[in-house]
């Protein structure tokens, strides 16, 4: 049995044997946009989900092909990339587990507007499009709650975007270095997923300035580095550098 396969019949076997909106549960599906529907509503959305998985470096959505289901990230991390005219590729997002990815062009568009690409071995479901659009206009609430979340998404990615550019190089580094830490890992020793050119693209910076200020950070013994594994050593100087860089 494949895994897509036990995901589904687990998730089959949780409905059927724990009652209606028991479903689901563990991976976070109910509890993020869906709180708002019925049992009957949730359960019917439940078992008309599918499951893939992604290997890191794969591409989960293709900027420009066609928006065939909601997709939820349970296990992983992607990151949301768009090519610009100059043909250059440009990150304007990260996806973290209980994420729903892509909500931005959901109705906006009839294909994806940036593509959704694995950054760790990643696991998610796709809710189908059709399934959600019934929804949405036979319950008021889950569709407030699901604007809610578009706008929640949208407020993000600008307060981002807005973040980064009023700092300087420095500021841009510790600022993705904290994020990393503090939003995504909790943990101030971790692998970081992005190489350093993703890092550039992430700051819409070139990549040997990224190298030039991680070397710095290390050499100031702000942060420890050991292949892709970074360690902060002086959260304050960082935090400091990362408000005022």
């Amino acid at each position: 049995m494949d895994m897509n396969t036990e995901l589904r019949n687990t998730c089959i076997d949780t409905l059927k044997h724990k009652g209606p909106g028991n479903a689901c549960i563990q991976c976070g599906f109910r509890s993020s946009i869906f709180t708002k529907l019925s049992d009957e509503q949730f359960d019917k959305l439940a078992l008309n989900k599918t499951f893939a998985n992604a290997q890191k470096g794969e591409i989960i959505a293709k900027q420009y092909s066609e928006i065939k289901g909601f997709i939820f990230l349970r296990v992983g991390l992607a990151k949301l990339t768009r090519l610009n005219n100059d043909g250059r590729e440009q990150i304007i997002g990260i996806a973290t587990p209980k994420d729903f990815v892509g909500l931005l062009s959901i109705f906006s568009s009839k294909t994806y507007q940036y593509n959704i690409i694995a950054i760790e071995n990643s696991e998610f479901c796709i809710v189908d499009y059709n399934l959600v659009l019934e929804l949405v206009s036979t319950n008021g609430d889950f569709a407030r709650t699901l604007l809610e979340k578009i706008s929640q998404v949208a407020d993000l990615m600008m307060e981002t975007r807005l973040e980064l550019e009023r700092r300087q190089i420095r500021g841009r580094v510790a600022y993705i270095i904290c994020y990393f830490a503090n939003e995504i890992y909790k943990t101030t020793r971790f692998d970081l997923p992005v190489s350093r050119r993703e890092i550039a693209e992430l700051i819409d910076m070139r990549v040997e300035n990224v190298v030039r200020i991680l070397s710095e950070f290390r050499r100031d013994n702000i942060i420890r580095i050991e292949g892709t594994t970074i360690e902060i050593l002086d959260q304050e100087k960082l935090r400091w550098i990362k408000m005022h860089g």
